[in-house]
């Protein structure tokens, strides 16, 4: 009995998995959610979420998405600061390198990047996401404020196949010690592969999941950060 268990899990895991990326082939058009703009703000500090649906909040109140759970947390720790939700569902890593100078025009002091979802969804070329991200991390870090940059590590569904997952998976730490930038958990399995924590589409999370990741990686890593402007 003890043998089938986990061969049970795989299994749950995969179809779970298979959901995932059937529901991606019918992915929305790309609408963007509360993108940065120049717009002013008085707040010391301003920090940028750059990515996906996953940054968008894709399903839930964009007060429940991960951006705005985020600044109330800031706020009410004492920081002055801005949270703008630049998400665009859709959105894959060639779509945030094409948005990365106006992301860099914005001259924020920390952006969280979190891209490469939509890419794993869909097998796309994992030399080309790697590209494609070390090219927007370049444009970011060559404004002339340049901020402190946050990776959020993605991963690929299994049913991609145990060899993409697992390069494309690693791909993530090796950028982050290439740029020496902070690689902060995003899609972990103790949250994101516990259903509670997610919208009936298997892909998203919900306000629950956004929370939790919030409080356990993100604003941890923030508050480093913070320290240090």
């Amino acid at each position: 009995m003890n043998k089938i268990i986990p061969i049970i899990s795989v299994v749950v895991v995969a179809l779970l998995a298979g959901a995932w990326f059937a529901l991606s082939q019918n992915t929305p058009p790309e609408v963007v959610i509360n993108t940065a703009t120049d717009q002013p703000t008085t707040a010391d500090i301003k920090i940028i979420a750059f990515g996906d649906s996953l940054t968008a909040g894709f399903g839930v109140s964009q007060s429940q998405a991960y951006p705005a759970q985020l600044e109330n947390l800031l706020l009410a720790a004492g920081y002055d600061v801005q949270v703008i939700n630049s998400g665009v569902s859709g959105e894959t890593t060639a779509g945030s390198k094409e948005r990365a100078a106006f992301i860099a025009a914005q001259a924020a002091d920390i952006v969280i990047l979190g891209i490469g979802g939509n890419d794993a969804l869909r097998v796309l070329s994992i030399a080309d996401a790697d590209a494609n991200i070390r090219t927007t991390i370049d444009t970011l870090q060559a404004s002339a404020q340049p901020p402190v940059i946050l990776l959020l590590q993605m991963q690929a569904p299994l049913n991609a196949g145990f060899t993409y997952k697992n390069e494309f998976d690693a791909l993530y730490q090796q950028i982050a010690d290439d740029k020496n930038l902070t690689l902060v958990p995003f899609l972990t399995e103790e949250i994101f592969f516990d259903n509670t924590n997610k919208l009936p589409d298997g892909i998203h999370y919900n306000a629950q999941g956004y929370s939790k990741v919030i409080d356990q990686h993100i604003l941890p890593a923030v508050e480093r950060e913070l320290e240090n402007l």
